[in-house]
């Protein structure tokens, strides 16, 4: 039995933490389970996103699980292993093809507040509170810090990050940290209308779109320019732009040639 219910609801893949009774907290074989259902996306005919959430309604993920080895040490490092398997899942929620939904049905605490991030849309149940608790450890979110300060300012995430102090699911959504925060019975139908906005567009479009999203944020405005020149005409090229050019002239909606 896996920790990580995979399921399909219409055009979205469903990634649930399935660890109620640990505070879906994150262990190794829970983030290569999320890693492979992300990447998998991609291959599955008829999806356009995939939704990361955790069972129960008290925690969305508490982030990495704290049990320590018989050296006391809940963070020790294997040398033969190249990449943390957190760095690895953030990667592939980077290089994911569809959009990824963070549904934030509780409490997202250090790594669980990193998938929020890492997620380019995140919607709240409003008793949710997020944040980075690692400080009171004596460590810091070090991991998690790249996503974090996609989303956050250096000032807020300094404060999320300094302070260890959690925040509720109005205030994430006030800083930027989440899209919504709402009442938990309206979680599903946000999300559910979310999905149905984004099947209506042109998947290559998807695809390209949110790789450059990705790219042109980490570049400076110049180069992005100039990485926007190139991609674009390649747009322009492929099979959707051409079927949504026509559909726009024939006054009908567009019937996307890839899935």
């Amino acid at each position: 039995m896996t920790d990580v219910r995979v399921e399909t609801r219409g055009q979205a893949l469903w990634l649930t933490i399935d660890r109620e009774a640990k505070r879906n907290a994150l262990d190794d074989a829970v983030l290569h389970a999320l890693r492979e259902g992300v990447e998998s996306a991609g291959g599955r005919d008829g999806i356009r996103a995939v939704v990361i959430t955790g069972a129960g309604s008290k925690v969305f993920c508490a982030g990495g699980n704290l049990k320590q080895d018989a050296e006391g040490d809940p963070f020790r490092v294997d040398p033969n292993r190249l990449d943390n398997p957190v760095a690895l899942l953030l990667r592939a929620i980077e290089d994911c093809p569809v959009a990824t939904i963070a549904r934030v049905n509780g409490h997202a605490l250090g790594g669980g507040f990193g998938l929020v991030c890492a997620c380019d849309f995140a919607i709240a149940a409003d008793h949710a509170r997020l944040g980075t608790p690692e400080i009171s450890l004596g460590l810091f979110p070090l991991m998690i810090l790249p996503s974090i300060l996609r989303v956050l300012s250096r000032r807020d995430a300094a404060k999320l990050c300094m302070t260890g102090k959690p925040i509720s699911a109005a205030e994430a959504q006030a800083i930027g940290a989440v899209n919504e925060a709402l009442p938990e019975t309206g979680l599903d139908a946000a999300i559910d209308t979310l999905v149905a906005s984004l099947a209506g567009g042109a998947p290559t479009a998807m695809r390209f779109g949110r790789r450059a999203l990705n790219t042109i944020a980490e570049m400076p405005y110049l180069a992005g320019l100039e990485y926007a020149q190139r991609v674009l005409p390649l747009l322009a090229k492929t099979d959707d732009a051409i079927e949504g050019f026509k559909a726009f002239n024939e006054r009908r909606a567009p019937r996307w040639v890839t899935s």
